[in-house]
């Protein structure tokens, strides 16, 4: 399996989680989830060229966020939006509106980035 395959694979099941996490309301996963599922997609996106930021634990998320900004600078205020509900959920986690809120973002930025990258998540 290629990377960008495993990491779209990934995306789905973190977006799948949120999901259920949402059902369940545990809201602070909510947040979790739908992060880890925007940098999976981001992942899975760089993949084609050549580029792996998990190997780098210590700068992937600036470095995702960099190729986010270069790459598609007008979905860049949702992944803004994302991590600014992730530490909303992350200190607290009972907020439901913010926890639907981050699954309508990420669902709206995931379709985006499936459509212009041409990755296939299920789910959406």
């Amino acid at each position: 399996m290629n990377d960008k395959i495993r990491h779209a694979n990934i995306t789905e099941e973190h977006l799948k989680g949120a999901q259920e996490e949402l059902k369940n309301k545990r809201f602070s996963n909510v947040g979790f989830l739908s992060l880890r599922a925007l940098e999976q997609m981001i992942e899975a996106s760089a993949s084609e060229e050549g580029l792996h930021f998990h190997e780098h634990p210590r700068t992937a998320h600036k470095n995702r966020r960099n190729w986010m900004k270069i790459h598609h600078p007008d979905l860049l205020d949702m992944w803004d939006q994302l991590w600014g509900i992730y530490g909303a959920l992350g200190y607290g986690g009972l907020n439901g509106e913010r926890a639907k809120q981050a699954l309508v973002i990420l669902k709206k930025c995931l379709t985006e980035l499936s459509r212009r990258e041409k990755i296939a998540i299920r789910g959406l």
